[in-house]
C-alpha cells in the first residue's frame, strides 16, 4: 500500500508541474502551440517541394523525429530558464520533489506545446504506413526518442551556469542528432563507416522504424529488433545519468 501510495503522490506531483509550467502558460500564450510547430514543418514543407513530393515518406518520418528531438531537448532550456533565472527549481529542490518527478513534469509540459504538431505529425506516419499494425510500433518510437531526449536535456541543463550556454549547446546537441544522422534521407547514402557510426545514434533506428513501417527498403543488417534494443539501451542510460549525475542542488 505504501509504495501504490508513494506512486499516486509522484502521478500528482507530475501533473501539478505539467499545468503550472504548460497549461497555465497556454492558456494565456496559445501562439505557443504555433510556434513550436515552425521548426518540423517547416523542413516538411522544404523536403516536400525540392523533391516534388516524391521524398515526402522521408520528410514526414525526419520531422516527426527531429520533432520529438526538437521538444525533448528544449525540456534543458527551460529547466535553465526557471534555474538560472526565475530561480524556481530552488523552490522544487526544498520540497519533497524528486529530480527525476521534476524532470518528467517539465517533460509532459513539453509534449503539451508540441501535441497538436505531433499529432498532425503523427497521423501522416499512420496515413503513409502500409498497415495499421504499425500503430503500437509507432507509439513505442514516440515514448523511446521523447523520454531519451527529455534526460539529455535535463542532464545537460542541470551543468549549465548561464543560459547563453544552455542555449548553443541543446542547439548543437539538436543539429548532431536530428539532422546530420540519416534521418530526414536514407542510410544507403552514406559510405559505409558512416553507416556504422550512425547505427550508435538512437535517432537513426527512430526514422528507419518509420521509414520500414512506410514500405520504404532497409538495410540487411537492421532490424526492429536492433533498432528497439538501442533506443531502450540510450532511454535507461541516459535516466541513469540524469537521475544519478545531474546537478541538482547548488553546492
Amino acid at each position: 500500500m505504501k509504495i501504490n501510495s508513494n506512486n499516486f503522490v509522484m502521478i500528482k506531483q507530475i501533473f501539478i508541474i505539467a499545468y503550472l509550467t504548460g497549461i497555465l502558460w497556454l492558456r494565456r500564450n496559445p501562439l505557443s502551440l504555433v510556434f513550436t510547430a515552425i521548426s518540423p514543418f517547416s523542413l516538411l514543407f522544404i523536403l516536400f517541394i525540392v523533391s516534388d513530393g516524391q521524398y515526402v515518406q522521408f520528410a514526414v518520418a525526419g520531422s516527426l523525429v527531429m520533432a520529438l528531438v526538437g521538444y525533448g531537448l528544449s525540456l534543458g532550456q527551460d529547466i535553465s530558464l526557471y534555474k538560472l533565472e526565475y530561480k524556481m527549481q530552488d523552490m522544487f529542490v526544498a520540497s519533497p520533489v524528486s529530480p527525476l518527478t521534476y524532470m518528467l513534469g517539465l517533460a509532459f509540459s513539453e509534449l503539451l506545446y508540441g501535441l497538436p504538431a505531433l499529432l498532425v505529425l503523427s497521423s501522416l506516419a499512420v496515413y503513409f504506413s502500409t498497415s495499421i499494425t504499425f500503430l503500437p510500433l509507432l507509439i513505442v518510437n514516440i515514448f523511446l526518442i521523447w523520454g531519451t531526449m527529455s534526460s539529455i536535456g535535463f542532464f545537460l541543463s542541470s551543468h549549465m551556469l548561464h543560459m547563453r550556454n544552455a542555449t548553443q549547446l541543446i542547439s548543437f546537441v539538436n543539429v548532431l542528432i536530428a539532422v546530420i544522422p540519416p534521418v530526414f534521407y536514407s542510410i544507403d547514402r552514406l559510405p559505409i563507416p558512416l553507416q556504422i557510426i550512425s547505427y550508435f545514434v538512437p535517432t537513426t533506428h527512430a526514422s528507419l522504424m518509420l521509414q520500414y513501417s512506410m514500405g520504404f527498403p532497409t538495410p540487411q543488417e537492421w532490424s526492429i529488433s536492433l533498432g528497439l534494443f538501442v533506443q531502450i539501451s540510450y532511454l535507461i542510460f541516459f535516466i541513469i545519468l540524469a537521475k544519478k549525475k545531474a546537478l541538482w542542488r547548488e553546492n
